[in-house]
């Protein structure tokens, strides 16, 4: 028979188990954080017709990119294998999932860029590449404060994925915007480059979207540790 001694401790186990694995899908969105920071720096050297930059750039996405897979692998290993409530396992491998896709998109994105042998002569166009990119890096950031408050301070962690959403939707103004430049220039551009360049806002709408997505699980989360 269990104690109330025993239950509580058994209960503070389990609370520091899934600290652990929060500070752990917090090193995870590090890495994700700086796929997004490396795939700005690629998008700027896209739009300055810098190819060495693009690549580089991309090189950079590529491994944090890969550096993230590695941490999610070691995350999923320890829900597998270790004693967790269903509820908290599943929604802390869909928050670290979902957060992994940010890193996906971006190297997809960055992927995009290395096809595009090509200079964005187009200052609008470039102008609104760039933007979108420079607000990928900070909802990214964003996100990555939310899952960090997670363990620190749930009730900001709630704030902060508010502030995540409306970041989104500022984002997908500017990429409706990007989308309709594009496709006033579908002529000049040619269908080649023309669905190249959709194909990089798409991936970059993912990564916001994806970021979404993120805050809304913490949300989730900092609601059941309350």
């Amino acid at each position: 028979m269990l104690t109330a001694k025993t239950t509580s401790f058994l209960a503070w186990l389990g609370r520091r188990r899934e600290r652990r694995v929060l500070e752990k899908a917090e090193e995870h969105m590090k890495y994700v954080v700086e796929t997004v920071r490396a795939l700005r720096d690629a998008v700027y050297a896209f739009c300055r017709g810098d190819e060495e930059g693009v690549r580089r750039g991309f090189g950079e996405v590529f491994n944090a990119e890969a550096r993230a897979d590695e941490v999610k692998r070691g995350i999923i290993r320890e829900l597998a294998s270790q004693p967790f409530h269903p509820i908290d396992r599943e929604e802390v491998t869909r928050l670290v999932l979902t957060a992994d896709d940010i890193a996906s998109n971006a190297k997809g994105a960055g992927a995009r860029l290395t096809f595009a042998c090509f200079k964005v002569e187009d200052e609008e166009v470039a102008s609104g590449l760039m933007k979108v990119a420079d607000s990928l890096v900070e909802i990214a950031e964003e996100a990555f404060k939310a899952v960090r408050l997670l363990v620190e301070d749930p009730k900001e962690a709630l704030k902060v994925a508010d502030r995540v959403e409306e970041m989104e939707e500022d984002i997908d103004s500017v990429r409706r915007g990007l989308l309709r430049r594009l496709i006033c220039m579908g002529d000049a551009l040619g269908a080649a480059r023309l669905v190249c360049l959709k194909d990089v806002v798409d991936c970059m709408e993912n990564v916001a979207d994806r970021c979404e997505d993120t805050s809304d699980l913490v949300r989730s989360l900092a609601i059941l540790s309350a």
